[in-house]
């Protein structure tokens, strides 16, 4: 499947637009997005976001630095950066649908329509799906206006939610590769999301808005390295 495609949206969910975001962005607000170990949130102090970055990556504190830079990342490119990661490990998880759920996720992301995020499931059966996938589609279904399956009803999903639980998809995913190779699995998720971080792997070629980043320092090692060509294997 090739998730790289599509055209531009015509009608942009309002949480799917672009937003301006910077390096320089205060790592505590940031962090104030999703859930970070204590140890992380204590190296926070008065540090901005590209050097919280290196400090974690330092530190191999990796699964913190993948829930740091979903968070930091505007909700669309965040729930694309969480789908890749899915993506490359759904095999593993053995949950039924999965690829279909993913396809969905992907068709959403890249055309952000309320028609496209309806598409991807009830939100009843979505909330009851702790799985990774279902993690994905929650993050999904948080970009919406109201996640009420009850007619007449609005509840509407915390600001943050999306990056926080596209952070979370992408740590279980890891989770699911046996012994050592979860470890290389979130080196690959922190290169990717660097990668992500600076407009590449995106669901369009030219993407609107160029980012900043995050890579702050020359390369240290593997995990600040680019991520090269993550399509490989994933069909």
């Amino acid at each position: 499947m090739d998730l790289n495609s599509g055209g531009v949206p015509p009608t942009l969910l309002p949480t799917m637009r672009p937003v301006v975001i910077s390096g320089a962005e205060a790592a505590f607000v940031v962090a104030s997005r999703t859930k970070l170990s204590a140890r992380a949130k204590a190296l926070t102090g008065g540090l901005n976001s590209h050097l919280f970055v290196t400090d974690l990556i330092k530190l191999g504190r990796r699964a913190d630095a993948v829930k740091f830079i979903a968070a930091w990342l505007p909700p669309r490119e965040s729930l694309w950066y969480a789908t890749l990661g899915v993506w490359q490990t759904y095999r593993l998880l053995n949950q039924s649908g999965a690829e279909e759920i993913l396809r969905r996720v992907a068709a959403f992301v890249r055309v952000p329509t309320a028609d496209n995020l309806t598409a991807i499931g009830q939100a009843k059966e979505i909330l009851r799906d702790g799985g990774t996938v279902g993690l994905l589609a929650q993050a999904a279904l948080f970009t919406g206006e109201n996640i009420s399956s009850v007619p007449g009803k609005t509840i509407k999903p915390g600001a943050h939610l999306t990056r926080k639980m596209a952070g979370t998809a992408l740590v279980i995913a890891a989770a699911q590769w046996p012994g050592s190779k979860k470890l290389a699995c979130l080196d690959q998720f922190v290169s990717m999301g660097l990668d992500i971080a600076e407009g590449l792997h995106l669901w369009e070629p030219n993407p609107q808005q160029k980012h900043p980043g995050l890579r702050h320092v020359p390369n240290f090692n593997m995990a600040t390295q680019k991520s090269g060509n993550i399509w490989e294997n994933w069909k």
